[in-house]
């Protein structure tokens, strides 16, 4: 994982995608106003568990929540 040098978001790479998306420059552009992209070790830190949390699809009420109707709705 790297954390992005401008926004500080962790990717699997710093692509060219996300530079000209995010900041509207090339990735060349911002390793050389901002540095090269800085790697965070693959370990679980609280940092890292939090990012996990706040960027998953699906949540637990996203499931939670339909499953219940279709238990109601059956019952009846």
């Amino acid at each position: 994982m790297f954390l992005c040098p401008v926004c500080g978001e962790l990717v699997e790479a710093l692509t060219n995608a996300h530079c000209m998306t995010r900041h509207q420059l090339a990735k060349r552009e911002v390793v050389a106003r901002y540095g090269p992209p800085r790697y965070i070790a693959p370990r679980l830190t609280r940092e890292i568990q939090r990012w996990i949390q706040e960027a998953q699809v699906i949540r637990r009420a996203d499931f939670d929540v339909p499953q219940a109707l279709g238990y109601h709705l059956h019952r009846r």
